[in-house]
Parts: structure tokens; sequence; C-alpha cells
């Protein structure tokens, strides 16, 4: 059986992705009783107010709470968990070293999925604690393959990965929302610019992981002298490249920063 330790959005988009398997094989803790009531209702799972019950009834448990709860919960249910349980944290920031002090097992594990998994089409990047057996690895991957991509990385990776994966989500819905403002501003409806933006998005996406590199397919698309041409020289001129690049490298920053209170 799978606990989660916290109900929140992204425990249920994992628990949306696991519901190939019965709802019976899932169990959620939360202190929210509407929250509880809520994901018995929609999902057909066991539900308990007590982490507890969580250690008692699964082998897998997910830590799905927020960095700022993750001591309060190791604290409750340390004497609870043994070589038994595989223990998954997907609370942002929060060290393997910190909760393997923490908890009586070294089948731990560290994952970083993004917002995405709520649509099926998520990144999950996972780090194992060093040691950590190959099929107990599997399982992870097998479970975070329900609500999309996989990555396996080292630990010493995660800050790059939050500011890439974690944060990226929001910087694209900010490019596509600049877009389709822009789409307004030369005379498109707002649904009629948003619903161009989002089809050249996704088609976009789809030509480079098919295999185009970024380099080819704007090549492709610029002619000389052309509209493309021109709108790229106002990209440039206005130094989005390098906003993008401190974006991305003041995240990493904020992300290490945060990590190291624990």
């Amino acid at each position: 059986m799978t606990g989660f330790i916290g109900g929140g959005n992204m425990a249920e988009a994992i628990i949306n992705g696991l519901l190939g398997a019965s709802g019976d094989r899932i169990i959620v803790a939360d202190k929210k009783k509407e929250r509880l009531d809520y994901l018995k209702k929609r999902y057909r799972i066991k539900t308990t107010a007590d982490s507890r019950e969580v250690l008692s009834a699964a082998d897998v448990v997910i830590l799905a709470v927020k960095p700022a709860d993750i001591g309060d919960v190791t604290a409750e249910i340390r004497d609870g968990v043994t070589d038994r349980h595989l223990v998954v944290s997907i609370a942002a920031g929060v060290k393997l070293e910190y909760l393997s002090g923490r908890l009586k097992t070294k089948r731990l594990f560290r994952v970083m999925p993004n917002a995405p998994a709520f649509a099926g089409e998520g990144m999950s990047v996972v780090s194992p604690l060093e040691g950590t057996r190959k099929k107990d690895l599997k399982t992870v991957v097998d479970m975070f393959r329900t609500v999309g991509e996989v990555m396996v990385l080292s630990e010493d990776r995660m800050d790059a990965v939050t500011a890439l994966s974690g944060s990226g989500p929001a910087f694209f819905a900010y490019f596509v929302e600049s877009m389709a403002e822009a789409g307004v501003r030369i005379g498109l409806s707002a649904s009629d610019a948003l619903a161009l933006t989002l089809q050249t998005a996704l088609g976009t996406i789809k030509m480079l992981k098919q295999g185009q590199t970024p380099a080819e397919l704007k090549q492709m698309v610029t002619s000389p002298g052309g509209t493309t041409a021109e709108g790229l020289y106002r990209l440039e001129r206005n130094s989005l490249k390098a906003a993008v690049k401190e974006a991305v490298e003041a995240a990493a920053r904020r992300a290490e920063e945060l990590s190291g209170r624990q």
C-alpha cells in the first residue's frame, strides 16, 4: 500500500496518476478534515487524521507536506518508521541527510516534481540516499512516471533542478501571458490571442522533443529581413536571454539558501 502524509495539491496529482491501481491501496493522512473528505469522495481512497495510521498500513510513504512542517511530521512518525518503509519526500529543499538523521530507515528518496504533474506532463527528478537498493529506485521511478517524465540525479543537482524545472512553469507562463497580451495589443481578442499562443507553444515543444535543436528551429522560422527576424532583434535588444539566465540563476541561489536552513 502507498501512503501519503499530507494531502495537498501535489499529493493529489500523484494519487490521480496512481489510480490505475485500486483506490483501496492508497491511504492519505492530513490535518484538514475537509481536505480528507474531498479526497475520499473524489478518489475513493482511505483517509485518516493520524499519520501513524499511514505507517501501519503502508510500505511506501510519501511525505507531501510543506518544508516548514517537515520537522513536526518527522518528529511525529520517527518512532513508527522502520526499514520496512520506503520513504519519499517531495518537500522542497529538505535534504536526505536531514531525513536520515530523523527517520530509522535508509530507504530514503528525495523527489522534486513540478506543477505540470497535475496534467500528467510533469518532470520529476529523483535523488536516492547513497546505497539505496535498485528495486526501491525502480519503485519510486515507476510511481512518478504516472505523472510525467522522470530523471535520476544526485542530490547536489537539486538546487539547479528546483530553479529550472520547479520554477520553470511560472517562467513559461509569464512568457505565454506576455505573448497573449501582445496579441491583444495588435488587435486580437483575448481568447484568440491565448489560443494562438498556447497551440504555438505546444507545437514548438513537440518539434523540439522530436529532435530539432532550438537553434535549428529558430533558423527554420526566420527569413532574412522578415517578421521573425525583426521580432528576434527586439528580443535581443531588450536582453531577454540575459534576463532569463539571471532569473534561473537567482532561483537556484534562492533554492540553495532555503535548503541550507534545514
